[in-house]
């Protein structure tokens, strides 16, 4: 864990030692976020909107296009490119057994839909974002481009602390409250934990204002672990590492504006 941090923490200072004449933002959003894991039935709709739950994320911008001499052309390449660095926090506080297994009226139908988890995740992350149009076309006062759509995609580190309870009873007491395949306490891995994750993703800035961009945005995160909520299991249903899909509506404020170079 230390060793990733300081890996990421020397990454953003170097970014932001070379970035003194660069242009800096700050973004705060607000979303739901989708975490399919071993609860519920893989590609069964309910499932997929039923574990649900809300995400937060702070970013820091830095842009390249201020460094445009006059000669070049508006589409070099930096100057459609963003790195973003982000602190984002997801809460999935009720995954719960859906699909037509959990609705089967047996003793192991009940055992599912009586067993409830969560995971809370704080991440930490650094993502590169490719602009369709010119930032400095977009950025600028007075430009009238009001729309600007981008790809993203990046790596975080994730914290995260999962848990697990059912209805049936205190399963830590009494395993037999859960079905068959997690009452072997080698098949759980309830507490904390710690994971790398990849993700992707597509939005649009609305310019509201000079300063202020209105950015609805949707990534897809893939973690590299199948313990993220906690159930590990052997069996073929659990095969899969968890994934995400989250949503985000944010405010993002230029703190600077930085004019290209004419030397």
């Amino acid at each position: 864990m230390k060793t990733s941090i300081t890996i990421l923490f020397v990454i953003v200072c170097i970014l932001k030692f070379n970035a003194q004449h660069y242009t800096h933002e700050i973004g705060v959003f607000v979303g739901s976020t989708s975490l399919q894991s071993d609860y519920g039935q893989r590609g069964h709709f309910k499932s997929e909107i039923k574990n649900t739950d809300l995400s937060f994320s702070v970013s820091h911008y830095l842009s390249f296009y201020n460094r445009t001499l006059r000669w070049d052309p508006n589409n070099v390449l930096h100057n459609h490119l963003m790195v973003k660095t982000e602190l984002q926090y997801i809460k999935s506080t009720n995954l719960e057994h859906v699909g037509k297994w959990a609705e089967k009226q047996s003793i192991g139908g009940a055992k599912l839909r009586a067993m409830k988890g969560s995971v809370n995740m704080f991440n930490v992350g650094i993502n590169l974002e490719y602009y369709l149009n010119p930032l400095e076309e977009f950025i600028y006062p007075h430009s009238d481009m009001l729309l600007n759509p981008f790809f993203t995609f990046g790596a975080q580190y994730s914290f995260y602390n999962n848990d697990l309870r059912s209805e049936l009873g205190d399963w830590t007491q009494d395993p037999s409250v859960l079905p068959n395949k997690y009452q072997d306490p080698n098949h759980l891995s309830i507490g904390k934990g710690e994971t790398f994750a990849f993700n992707v993703g597509i939005g649009t800035r609305i310019k509201i204002t000079e300063e202020l961009d209105l950015v609805p945005q949707v990534n897809y995160i893939y973690f590299l672990t199948d313990e993220l909520d906690g159930l590990i299991a052997d069996v073929f249903e659990n095969r899969n590492n968890e994934w995400a899909f989250n949503f985000q509506i944010g405010l993002i404020y230029h703190l600077n504006f930085s004019y290209p170079l004419f030397d």
